[in-house]
């Protein structure tokens, strides 16, 4: 059997495989998400690897981060500080509208197998092609997984071009602009995989502040037929939404697609 020795990445995959959406997050938190200045106005964001909401575990690089600006053209990332505990980048916003902030993890493939009379659990790190899978073994798949987060800063009046759906993988579609969620007011997300709904997809979105009191108050919510969850925050300030996916596709390098997402959010006051 062919050994594979991505450690990093291992330990990924196996948060991504996690049946619950709370899978180790990855996630990103600007200083701002709603700028009232036209001038040019740098904000700060930190990055972190952890399982609370909004507090700091282990670093992230940022190589992999994507800054779209409001016309949809790619802005260039300047250099980060990657510290024990968090990553930080600085940001210049200086384009009326908003924008978009994403990190994407490189994809990877896990085989997961069962062998033996016990039907002992096995996996690989490779994909269908790759893996060496030996004989006897029961219920092969390949699971093609990836980790996303993101937000949006809008500087001025929400503008809609980053928002603009694709149509190819994992896909926010913003019903209720990520720059509008109000406090008491029922906000309104999509999810699409490959253009189509993603239903009955578990949704969990916790404020901040979890450190400070005995509930976390989060919401788990389901979408509907049509991919879309529909939720009323009561909590002032930024949001932490995590939902985890598992489809299959078809493939020559994989049998299933998974993705976890992570969208950090505020939500204003009314």
């Amino acid at each position: 059997m062919k050994k594979r020795t991505w450690l990093g990445a291992a330990a990924l995959s196996l948060a991504l495989l996690a049946p619950s959406v709370q899978a180790h997050p990855l996630w990103m938190l600007p200083s701002e998400f709603n700028l009232s200045t036209e001038e040019s106005f740098w904000i700060t964001v930190d990055a972190t690897a952890a399982h609370g909401v909004f507090t700091f575990d282990k670093p992230l690089g940022l190589d992999s981060v994507s800054i779209y600006k409001p016309n949809g053209d790619r802005q260039r990332m300047g250099p980060y500080f990657k510290g024990k505990r968090r990553s930080v980048f600085d940001l210049e916003i200086d384009t009326a509208g908003t924008y978009k902030v994403e990190l994407s993890g490189q994809q990877r493939y896990v085989t997961t197998y069962e062998i033996g009379a016990r039907n002992t659990s096995r996996r690989i790190f490779a994909n269908k092609q790759e893996a060496e899978i030996p004989e006897g073994a029961k219920n092969v798949k390949t699971t093609a997984v990836q980790t996303l987060s993101a937000f949006y800063v809008t500087q001025g009046a929400p503008s809609n071009k980053v928002l603009e759906a694709t149509g190819k993988g994992f896909e926010l579609h913003p019903l209720t602009h990520p720059s509008d969620v109000v406090a008491k007011e029922n906000a309104r997300f999509k999810f699409t995989f490959d253009g189509e709904p993603l239903a009955n997809l578990d949704i969990e979105i916790t404020p901040h502040g979890t450190a400070w009191r005995n509930s976390r108050e989060q919401m788990n919510l389901k979408t509907d037929k049509n991919g879309v969850v529909t939720f009323k925050p009561t909590v002032v300030g930024p949001h932490l939404l995590m939902t985890s996916m598992r489809k299959n596709i078809k493939s020559p390098l994989a049998d299933a697609a998974g993705v976890n997402y992570h969208l950090t959010f505020e939500v204003l006051s009314q």
